[in-house]
């Protein structure tokens, strides 16, 4: 809870309800870094559908799907620059991979958008049903999809 509300000044904290539903829902794909029993980042990662995501501040329950979304990834502003994060995303993609995850969703924010389209995410086309959970987001909220299936079948 402290990492989140140091790494996000444009909105609100979700809740510790909301953020425990999220790994709830999907344990297996969350991640926490720790060195020296202190927690230095994480990633909250569930299934969700293609081309759609979960409203902010609210608590979800798993849906079954083949593609994953990654609801949160958040490192602690003294652990930045350790490569924490590409490390993080290797392990999400490389789990994905193995469990033959069609791909993954996520709504970038705060200027993030170039950071993940480097990553690989592209735009993806919105939905009404995704214009409505933007909504809950800042106004610069931007919807990425990376999809696996074609980055395998482009190898």
């Amino acid at each position: 809870m402290a990492i989140q509300a140091q790494c996000y000044l444009d909105l609100t904290p979700e809740s510790l309800a909301v953020m425990q539903s999220k790994w709830q829902a999907s344990p297996s794909t969350c991640l926490v870094v720790e060195q020296k029993q202190q927690v230095l980042a994480y990633a909250l990662v569930h299934p969700w559908l293609r081309g759609d995501a979960p409203s902010l501040d609210s608590e979800i329950s798993l849906q079954a799907s083949s593609s994953w979304y990654l609801h949160d990834m958040a490192i602690s502003p003294k652990a930045q620059g350790m490569g924490i994060g590409k490390q993080l995303i290797t392990h999400i993609l490389n789990q994905a991979h193995k469990l033959n995850i069609e791909g993954v969703g996520l709504v970038a924010v705060q200027g993030a958008n170039t950071y993940w389209q480097q990553q690989g995410f592209k735009p993806h086309e919105t939905s009404k049903k995704l214009t409505q959970s933007l909504t809950s987001y800042p106004a610069d909220a931007c919807y990425l999809y990376l999809d696996l299936q074609r980055q395998m079948t482009q190898c």
